[in-house]
């Protein structure tokens, strides 16, 4: 595998279940300079659309685990000690490198601000922020001790939907008495953040005495001049064939709380690229900072042009930078729809034979549909994966579009909840990830 410069082992920590992208050609001279302006053309077209590779639920669940099982370098560890409340907020993002170092290095804007209603207190202790990214810490505590089961049900900020939120929290022990979490905020397309985020929470709290309409609201100031000007950008704009499939790294920019690679894949591909296994960041030294595996990973800017997030390396300053990768997960993209005949409940089209099909219609407790796939993998780097099989879109044999209510996975066992309607059948799905591969040896020198 070649590089084409523009003319102008990793030890990642996993969190479980999580859902959390090349034979050589000739390239045109021109190919860095058509794609990109492809991108800034897609900029101006469509808003970014987030999306999140972990289901919410599973990630609290984890991020709640004991602290005992939680292991932080030596120069955190060290930093912790010295304060000791701020040892709960480290093992929220011991998951990533790049926050703890923000952490370690007096990165954190500490708030403080409380508010209670029903029994229930919650307080925004300190946040994590730059220009990409803002992260809250917060603590829910039961402050009458009432046994209840309470859920995280709706973060909002009323007055900037432009701004993107990620956040998951579920306390299903009756005697819970404190819990700590994160919420995420991501800024619009301008990257620009308001000078307080205007906060509003609505916690769900199953118990008979529960206020079912309070909200829990807090206006928290943004320290801007802590993280003006912080940040490093490389024109990186090189291709890469991986298998004939061409892919463009363009601008990287390095910020405190996560880095943002632009990618672009060639629309003359054959194949369908979705996500790479082994994409990475490495220093001299040897020491990786990989995509980031618990919240949002990458964000689309067009069909064919992405921006992935990676741990961020901000505070370590490396003398030499490489970007390396060996696999990604891809399909022809003649492969990528399923088609499913309800009457007969098989598989119309499939992409290979380790997709099968067990149930169509059978109902749940809801009323709502399922579609029960199977999917036979004993690839080992899909091991402890669980693959977002099927866009959340589909369509019936009339070319109407619905949207499945939720997905589900469980070992070899994939399910799409579908509303319950007489559909027209077959139904078309299409495939939005695959344990299906390429493999070649992407190295390239970023500094």
């Amino acid at each position: 595998m070649n590089e084409y410069p523009n003319k102008e082992g990793q030890d990642i920590p996993q969190l479980g279940a999580m859902k959390e992208y090349m034979e050589d050609i000739p390239i045109p001279s021109d190919i860095d300079d058509k794609i990109w302006s492809g991108i800034r053309a897609g900029r101006q077209r469509r808003r970014r659309r987030v999306y999140s590779r972990i289901a919410a639920y599973t990630a609290c669940l984890l991020l709640l685990a004991s602290a005992a099982s939680v292991r932080f370098s030596p120069a955190v560890a060290a930093y912790v000690g010295e304060i000791p409340g701020l040892r709960p907020f480290v093992e929220l993002i011991h998951y990533d490198k790049g926050l703890e170092l923000a952490i370690e290095n007096d990165f954190m804007q500490p708030i403080g601000l409380s508010d209670e209603h029903d029994g229930i207190k919650v307080t925004i202790d300190g946040m994590i922020a730059d220009e990409s990214r803002i992260i809250v810490f917060y603590t829910i505590e039961n402050m009458d001790g009432q046994k209840s089961v309470v859920s995280l049900n709706k973060v909002e900020l009323p007055d900037n939907r432009d701004i993107s939120i990620s956040h998951g929290f579920y306390a299903n022990n009756e005697d819970w008495k404190s819990i700590q979490g994160t919420i995420d905020f991501y800024p619009n397309d301008q990257g620009e953040f308001p000078d307080a985020l205007n906060l509003q929470l609505e916690i769900d709290k199953v118990t008979e005495t529960a206020t079912i309409d309070a909200d829990w609201g807090f206006s928290i100031p943004i320290d801007k001049a802590k993280f003006e000007g912080m940040k490093e950008t490389y024109a990186i704009n090189q291709t890469v064939t991986v298998e004939g499939q061409r892919i463009t790294f363009g601008k990287m920019t390095v910020h405190p709380t996560r880095i943002e690679l632009e990618t672009a894949y060639d629309p003359a591909n054959t194949k369908k690229l979705f996500y790479f296994d082994d994409l990475r960041l490495e220093d001299e030294k040897g020491e990786i900072f990989g995509t980031i595996t618990n919240g949002v990973s990458g964000s689309d800017i067009s069909e064919n042009s992405h921006v992935l997030y990676f741990q961020s390396n901000y505070f370590r300053k490396p003398e030499h930078l490489y970007l390396r990768a060996s696999s990604i997960r891809a399909l022809d993209k003649d492969k990528l729809e399923v088609k499913v005949d309800l009457d007969r409940r098989e598989l119309l089209a499939l992409p290979d034979s380790l997709l099968t099909i067990k149930e169509a219609g059978a109902s749940d407790e809801d009323g709502q549909d399922m579609l029960v796939f199977g999917l036979k993998n004993e690839n080992p780097l899909d091991q402890g994966r669980a693959y977002s099989l099927f866009d959340m879109e589909y369509t019936d044999a009339s070319g109407q579009s619905f949207r499945s209510s939720r997905t589900g996975s469980s070992g070899e066992e994939y399910r799409l909840y579908i509303p319950r309607k007489s559909y027209q059948s077959p139904l078309t799905l299409r495939i939005a990830d695959y344990p299906a591969r390429i493999h070649g040896d992407i190295n390239i020198k970023i500094k």
